[in-house]
């Protein structure tokens, strides 16, 4: 159950963590400000997406779906089809954790920047500020 679940989490993080390396290495991504912390959030949010583990996200994401509609702007099943399909440059539904990165990094970053701020955002706001009720 979970302590399982927790282990294969924690795996996950460690061979996140190795391809963040490589792209921080990466002269192309260099001049990025703030590159470390950026980095950290994509993992993050890719873990989150990524349900079972198997660093293949895609269309059988609930979570993608939840964030588009968030956004504003719901997708149908065949318009995330689409939208995987061009960040996975055609290659199947699902899309990995370096081209998850490079998207982030890259021109196209637009959309998946303002999901990942608008949560940001959204978490920020569910804290409570107030002191318990006594």
């Amino acid at each position: 159950g979970g302590k399982a679940f927790r282990l294969l989490k924690a795996q996950q993080e460690e061979r996140l963590e190795e391809i963040n390396y490589q792209f921080l290495d990466d002269p192309k991504y260099r001049a990025d400000e703030d590159l470390p912390s950026q980095m950290e959030a994509f993992k993050r949010k890719y873990v989150e997406l990524d349900l079972n583990g198997n660093e293949d996200t895609g269309e059988e994401s609930m979570s993608l779906k939840r964030m588009m509609k968030k956004l504003g702007v719901p997708k149908t099943h065949l318009e995330l089809k689409k939208l995987i399909g061009e960040v996975s440059r055609g290659s199947g539904e699902t899309f990995s954790y370096p081209a998850f990165l490079r998207i982030m990094l890259g021109r196209r970053s637009a959309i998946l920047k303002m999901i990942l701020m608008y949560e940001e955002k959204a978490r920020e706001q569910e804290m409570p500020t107030n002191p318990p009720p006594e």
